[in-house]
């Protein structure tokens, strides 16, 4: 395999920490730019150093220049924002790193870009899809029942969250200027420290491990397609790999149907008892990818359980 160099914005994140430690081992050149903003960041900043990962301390504002200065083979950009609640209490500084920050990357570096977006970018038009009602889930009524959401599904929505509109600007520039998109569920596995709003299944472990109160926001039926990280991180590399004839293209990435949970089964299988509250706005009562187009251009499918990814987190 080709050995590369790859610099990952948003590098001491959960996704970017775990993806450097695996680049690393299979021989690839990597650096890391983050502003350790997070909570968290710290103890992974630690793991970079052990590896002799080096990392550069910059903010969104900052990075082009020392990107252009690494010259890299190519830019994963993870670096963002990304609580929906904050963007609704500071919405101008969630367009600023989203929106302008990815703006700034994808238009200004040399290289191809990989950005991490979400599956908020398609609204409120999820939740206009038919459903049906479960015992202890919602689920796709129709022809998306057991296959999801495609890439062509529309982002032509009333509602989006300031997040989700942040993240759909970022989205459509470095389609715009030849980046690989990929519209991402729910992602979890180790160096996710718990935090509310950073992965809901390792805020649910945690707050398990620490016998803290879970308050569920609706009656739990949402479901959710969950990717472990090392599922993640191999999909991440292929894309590397393949970056020559996947430019410009977006995939949905995700643990796809077969990975599929709701927050009660979650509750169950953690045996935990949770209390509830108000829905919360825009929240998509079922949400889960169409991996068809990563499965055929780039033959990747995830390969760990929920039941089993849990049990390793």
């Amino acid at each position: 395999m080709e050995k590369m160099q790859f610099v990952i914005t948003g590098g001491l994140g959960f996704v970017g920490i775990n993806l450097a430690l695996h680049l690393k081992k299979q021989g690839h050149k990597v650096h890391l730019i983050d502003n350790m903003s997070r909570r968290g960041t710290e103890y992974n900043y630690e793991l970079a150093k052990k590896y002799s990962i080096p990392v550069y301390l910059k903010g969104i504002e900052d990075m082009v220049d020392q990107i252009n200065l690494i010259n890299p083979d190519l830019v994963y950009h993870f670096a963002a924002q990304v609580a929906v609640t904050s963007s609704y209490n500071s919405p101008k500084d969630d367009f600023r790193v989203n929106a302008a920050g990815t703006f700034n990357i994808v238009s200004s570096v040399k290289c191809p870009v990989i950005f991490m977006s979400t599956n908020k970018v398609y609204g409120d038009k999820v939740n206009k899809v038919p459903i049906v009602e479960k015992d202890t889930r919602y689920d796709f009524d129709g022809e998306l029942a057991g296959n999801g959401i495609p890439e062509n599904f529309s982002i032509d929505a009333e509602t989006h969250t300031p997040y989700g509109v942040s993240k759909l600007v970022g989205d459509l520039y470095t389609r715009e200027y030849r980046g690989v998109v990929n519209r991402c569920s729910c992602l979890y596995g180790p160096n996710q420290f718990g935090i509310v709003d950073q992965g809901w299944i390792s805020y649910f472990i945690m707050s398990k491990l620490k016998n803290r109160k879970i308050t569920i926001y609706g009656n739990g039926k949402q479901v959710r397609d969950v990717l472990y990280k090392d599922d993640l991180v191999r999909l991440l590399e292929l894309q590397a790999m393949s970056i020559k004839r996947i430019r410009g293209q977006v995939f949905n990435v995700g643990g796809g149907y077969a990975n599929t949970i709701s927050l009660l089964e979650l509750c169950k299988l953690l045996n935990i008892k949770p209390s509830f509250d108000e829905w919360r706005p825009a929240d998509q009562k079922v949400y889960y990818s169409d991996l068809t187009k990563a499965k055929k251009i780039l033959n990747w499918e995830p390969k760990i359980t929920p039941e089993e990814g849990i049990l390793k987190l």
